[in-house]
């Protein structure tokens, strides 16, 4: 008998603001929300501030279609007399993780003797044994930036924080191969018989 496990951690995951917007209204009109930023640089993508006291990951997020993060954990950065953010946002690239992964393989072989100078291997081999799903990570962690849409100004799409792939399709992939056997995948079985001369 022999056995393999696998354990990991979670990806680190950076929730984003898009910023690609633009302002209706007034001196600034037509302009895109990135104009609002401290030094006025142009990336659409920038990072939301954290709400102190709310919790980043919802209970049992992750599973059964709720969004793992949540999205009431994060709010734009303040804007002054003129319109402008007055800080970048706090919240820090790999704030939260992705759900852990693991998986135990094992295989149980015997060998019989038919000859004196042959003989039989019989194996089973179980990846998976345990059937263990292995979610991937949340394919949407991009809140949408409107002022005054939400008291946080950050608005989230319907599948916001939800992951739907598992381990072995995720777009933050670890495998420099595809998916096959062993790799996160349900239960296999693979069966084996040799002989050996």
């Amino acid at each position: 008998m022999s056995t393999v496990g696998l354990w990991h951690t979670g990806h680190p995951l950076t929730v984003q603001m898009d910023l690609s917007g633009s302002i209706s209204g007034g001196p600034f009109d037509g302009f895109a929300y990135t104009y609002l930023l401290p030094d006025g640089n142009d990336q659409t993508s920038q990072r939301p501030d954290l709400v102190p006291g709310v919790p980043m990951t919802l209970p049992g997020g992750g599973h059964n279609g709720l969004p793992l993060i949540n999205a009431a954990a994060f709010q734009a950065p303040p804007l002054d007399a003129n319109g402008n953010f007055t800080h970048f946002g706090n919240a820090p690239n790999g704030v939260a993780r992705a759900i852990s992964s693991w998986q135990a393989d094992l295989a149980l072989s015997k060998e019989t003797r038919l000859t004196e100078r042959v003989a039989m291997q019989f194996a089973v081999q179980a990846f998976n044994i345990f059937n263990h799903v292995q979610l991937g990570d949340p394919g949407n962690l991009t809140l949408s930036y409107a002022p005054g849409a939400t008291p946080t100004n950050l608005t989230a799409a319907g599948n916001f924080g939800i992951i739907t792939s598992t381990v072995n399709f995720n777009n933050n992939n670890d495998n420099k191969a595809s998916p096959n056997t062993g790799t996160g995948l349900p239960r296999q079985l693979q069966f084996m018989l040799r002989f050996q001369f």
